[in-house]
């Protein structure tokens, strides 16, 4: 079960290779305004819902600052999905129809049932009014139905393991990691 990931070190670890990954391609892409040269400008965060080993590793949000202009470039991610508080992967596997295994997790991991409807309420209903939604929908058929985002998005990757399908399903939705494809 996909619920188990949530206190696996070790995938988590991936996660936090791939975001250092994207950073790098970013860094070695130099400004998007001017093309000057990026340096690290990581920035804090306090995230929830990660085992505790990783704590530390989650506790930056990988960025960079021109060297000329002081633009800020923070590349996509997988770890985070904008500016919330909950990692990404707790995001993915909290928000199930509203199903009582999903609240008691949501309260293992310390999100109130409010916050976990919060969330729900995102996915069916902001979530398809983004940007990246309204760009990538069309790949969907037959249709997702609203109501069972992100499950029924977590179901149409193909990997063998949940393992791979959860992380396929962050590298797809991680361009809602940055400002421009969440409005």
């Amino acid at each position: 079960m996909c619920h188990a990931l949530l206190h696996d070190p070790a995938f988590f670890r991936l996660l936090t290779r791939i975001d250092a990954e994207f950073a790098a391609e970013a860094r070695q892409s130099r400004c998007p305004g001017c093309k000057g040269p990026l340096h690290v400008g990581d920035f804090p965060r306090k995230p929830r819902g990660c085992p505790a080993s990783v704590r530390e590793e989650y506790s930056r949000r990988l960025s960079f600052t021109c060297g000329w202009c002081d633009a800020r470039t923070t590349p996509a991610s997988v770890r985070f999905l904008g500016r919330r508080v909950y990692v990404a992967v707790a995001l993915m596997l909290l928000c199930r129809p509203a199903s009582s295994a999903a609240y008691a997790l949501g309260g293992l991991l310390s999100a109130s049932a409010r916050t976990v409807k919060r969330w729900r309420n995102w996915w069916q209903k902001d979530f398809q009014r983004t940007a990246f939604w309204q760009s990538v929908r069309e790949r969907f058929m037959p249709p997702l139905p609203a109501d069972d985002l992100p499950q029924s998005l977590l179901e149409r990757f193909q990997g063998p393991t949940c393992h791979e399908r959860l992380e396929e399903l962050l590298r797809f939705v991680c361009p809602l990691s940055t400002a421009s494809m969440i409005k």
